[in-house]
């Protein structure tokens, strides 16, 4: 069959651009393979690639695909020197002892090493050996080395220190619904700060709606790639030409427009959170704080605040019990009296900011299992200076 499709010219290269979007350019195309049968019927490069598998024909077909992307890229690499290509490697093709003639194939095609990423899906190569010759001898030849599908399957936190990536592409299956779940989404963060720690640019891969794209670019994801800029194309002109630098822009103008909001929404929280340390304060009557009224009633009256907290402003030790709305727990527990909070940033920031307060990212409150942010803030009652703590509901 892969003979057949290689002699009658039945397979071809399709691009699908990779997008900068702060840059505002076209960074990369990657190259993905079209196959048809004799009919020109469409065949699946998942059915195509298995078959190949099946008839020992795995590398003939590899080292075929990445020789046509090669030669279609090269026009392009005349006229721009900077655009990447990515090509995928099948993991038979690393683990064989072949793999070295594609350097060969690369210089034959006047192609700088430089402008050619190596796309390895580490979770379907089981030797950490073949690994690591593959990435040693291409990466001293001036290739860029990129991990694909990272985030699913068995991809593997030990492969990054093996590799040390210059791009890591995030699996669709974690892009897709980040806007809704929390959990990806803190997966997602979590991600993109390890790979810029580590020194390698992040790609999300599969990105089909603005608000996804508007979520990743809030997690500092550099590059894109996926459906709403463009389908694959079998020449680069025509997806230049669908209108992708007025998406670009779109996603720009939108995304300076989110930053303004978040700020806006970060300053009204903070107004709202003194609003609430006010009320709290004017409930305390002139005796110590332990004997202040019940602040049960506060809680009950507004929906998104969830506990409240005193702590001494000297000792980082907190006054009384959490006053808290919530049934009990034992994975949960709110902090009682004498809880030591002096590592907290809503203690030790409210206490040596300028500002005398202190609002937290969101995170999941230890006394209730809610996703939550802290406001903090210096108040004085009866003379005494404390850390008065609110925990604000986010979801």
């Amino acid at each position: 069959m892969i003979n057949n499709l290689i002699q009658n010219n039945k397979i071809e290269i399709f691009f699908q651009p990779i997008i900068s979007i702060k840059d505002k350019k076209i960074f990369a195309m990657e190259a993905l393979t079209r196959a048809y049968d004799e009919e020109g019927n469409f065949i699946s490069p998942i059915y195509l690639f298995d078959e190949a598998k099946k008839a020992n024909e795995s590398n003939l077909l590899d080292s075929y695909i990445r020789e046509l992307a090669l030669i279609k890229f090269s026009q392009y690499h005349e006229e721009n020197k900077e655009i990447l290509l990515f090509l995928n490697f099948e993991s038979s093709f690393i683990a064989s002892k072949e793999y070295d003639t594609f350097l060969l194939v690369v210089k034959k095609h006047n192609i700088n090493p430089s402008n050619i990423v190596l796309e390895i899906k580490e979770d379907e190569i089981k030797s950490n050996d073949a690994i690591e010759k593959f990435v040693k001898l291409y990466r001293e030849h001036g290739f860029i080395i990129a991990i694909d599908d990272f985030g699913t399957g068995y991809s593997s936190f030990d492969r990054l220190s093996l590799i040390k990536p210059d791009i890591v592409k995030i699996d669709r299956s974690l892009i897709c619904d980040v806007n809704d779940n929390f959990i990806n989404s803190e997966i997602l963060t979590a991600l993109s700060n390890m790979c810029h720690n580590i020194g390698a640019l992040v790609l999300a891969e599969g990105v089909e709606s603005q608000k996804e794209i508007l979520k990743c670019l809030n997690k500092d994801i550099d590059i894109y790639q996926g459906f709403y800029f463009a389908k694959p194309q079998s020449e680069i002109t025509e997806f230049v030409n669908n209108n992708i630098f007025a998406l670009i822009d779109d996603i720009g103008k939108r995304y300076t427009e989110n930053i303004s909001t978040l700020i806006n929404n970060k300053k009204a929280i903070l107004e709202k959170s003194k609003e609430l340390i006010d009320s709290i304060t004017s409930t305390f009557n002139q005796k110590d704080i332990e004997h202040i009224p019940t602040l049960k009633n506060i809680i009950e009256k507004n929906n998104q605040l969830e506990a409240i907290y005193t702590i001494d402003y000297h000792t980082g030790l907190q006054k009384d019990d959490t006053i808290i709305n919530i049934e009990k727990s034992t994975l949960f527990i709110p902090s009682k009296n004498n809880h030591d909070h002096n590592l907290k940033e809503y203690y030790f920031i409210a206490k040596n900011s300028s500002r005398h307060d202190y609002l937290s990212t969101t995170y999941v409150s230890k006394a209730s299992g809610n996703i939550c942010r802290t406001y903090s803030s210096i108040v004085q009652i009866n003379n005494v200076q404390y850390i008065l703590c609110i925990d604000i509901k986010t979801q």
